[in-house]
């Protein structure tokens, strides 16, 4: 019974493991608080370190600073299941629980929702030379002559 902390640190070995996650290289540190109680177990996650993946603007790797929180509970019940939400149940016959699911997705939770250089001059050149000529010929396709005539015609100068 009472409060326990447990401290995990993720590389790339770990993320290997999982078959569609966006983190390559990473140095991620967990450290865990486990609250034992007589009918459940709290579990609360702090996430800290660095992760690469992709930019969003031009698919390089970039290295993103990794700050999160989240907790888990787990109840105790006639099976092992997991609820919605942060509940997991466990059966009379288990005596361990495995973290790694909820490590890659709360490692995943705390990349933030953009992903990019914090400049464009850190993303690449070439890619980003292409990204501005497609944008040159969306903003040419957005003007139709036709509307281009009736502007002419309510705003004669």
């Amino acid at each position: 019974m009472g409060n326990h902390q447990f401290e995990f640190i993720l590389d790339e070995k770990f993320f290997e493991h999982f078959e569609y996650s966006e983190i390559s290289k990473s140095k991620i540190e967990f450290l865990i608080n486990l609250e034992k109680k007589n009918n459940m177990l709290v579990l609360d996650f702090e996430v800290h370190g660095k992760a690469e993946v992709l930019c969003d603007r031009c698919q390089e790797n970039v290295e993103i600073d990794l700050g999160h929180e989240d907790r888990l509970f787990v109840k105790f019940g006639e099976q092992t299941s997991t609820t919605e939400g942060e509940i997991l149940i466990l059966g009379p016959q288990e005596f361990d629980v495995d973290l790694s699911q909820y490590l890659y997705e709360f490692s995943h939770l705390a990349l933030p929702a953009k992903r990019a250089h914090k400049t464009m001059n850190a993303c690449n050149e070439d890619i980003i030379q292409i990204l501005d000529e497609m944008m040159e010929i969306e903003e040419e396709k957005k003007t139709d002559p036709r509307w281009d005539a009736l502007k002419r015609l309510a705003d004669p100068e």
